[in-house]
């Protein structure tokens, strides 16, 4: 969100802030280290692309008739 930096940011220092943002926002009290949001964006995004891959499958089939 800030474009002063955009990719001119290391990844450690792109999950930290990240992890800052998740922490001033945290309501749950559950502690989670940029570590821990790493992983957890890592499976969504693996179970979204899945998701993309299939909504394009579906895409692809125009059926005539339908």
């Amino acid at each position: 969100q800030d474009e002063s930096l955009g990719s001119d940011q290391t990844v450690n220092t792109y999950w930290q802030r990240i992890k800052e943002y998740f922490d001033e926002r945290n309501t749950s009290g559950h502690f989670r280290s940029s570590d821990s949001l790493r992983q957890c964006w890592s499976t969504i995004n693996a179970e979204c692309q899945k998701w993309a891959g299939c909504l394009s499958n579906v895409a692809r089939m125009n059926p005539s008739g339908c």
